[in-house]
């Protein structure tokens, strides 16, 4: 393999790193501990919130930060 190669292999291999060190394994009870302190929330919640939005933990704090009403949608327009 020639320099540029090695270069990019390695540069593939740290991205591959970074977002399996961002995902969230509910089956690693040490991560998932982890997880649930980082976000303030139960276990059980955890689990639950990443049955809905999937392991990333970006969209995991996303939904776990978003407030509830942010689900029902814009808030309604007055009538002028």
């Amino acid at each position: 393999m020639g320099k540029k190669q090695d270069i990019a292999q390695r540069a593939a291999d740290e991205a591959r790193s970074f977002e399996e060190a961002r995902a969230i394994d509910v089956t690693n009870k040490r991560a998932v501990r982890f997880w649930a302190r980082r976000f303030g929330v139960s276990r059980r919640e955890l689990a639950d919130v990443v049955r809905q939005v999937g392991p990333n933990a970006t969209a995991v704090a996303l939904k776990i930060e978003a407030p509830n009403d942010a689900q029902a949608g814009p808030p309604a327009q007055p009538n002028p």
